[in-house]
């Protein structure tokens, strides 16, 4: 299985709100959500996001911000967790505005 191609957008991380919860309705998932420990800045970014959009956490993150070790670990890595992942995060662009560029394509 291929690393899920993100374009580094990063709407998720300037949108703590894990939609995906909604969307998949795992309560592994859910657990790794609710034990995030990190808070969300008043904009609804997450606190651990530089001035320059990157992760300051990045190699060390939570799993639930890590698709493929999460998922993995989970034993949810496949097409459909892929597909899942891709969805969410095309929605958030579109919401954002965000070029097409950034777009996920499988």
């Amino acid at each position: 299985m291929n690393d899920f191609p993100c374009t580094s957008c990063g709407q998720c991380c300037k949108n703590v709100g894990f939609r995906l919860s909604q969307t998949y309705n795992n309560p592994i998932i859910n657990e790794l959500i609710d034990r995030f420990p990190y808070k969300a800045k008043d904009d609804g970014s997450c606190e651990m996001l530089t001035d320059d959009g990157l992760c300051s956490v990045y190699d060390d993150r939570p799993l639930v911000c890590n698709v493929k070790l999460g998922a993995l670990l989970l034993g949810l890595y496949d097409d459909n967790w892929m597909k899942i992942q891709a969805d969410e995060c095309n929605k958030i662009i579109e919401e954002a505005n965000l070029d097409n560029k950034f777009k996920v394509i499988l």
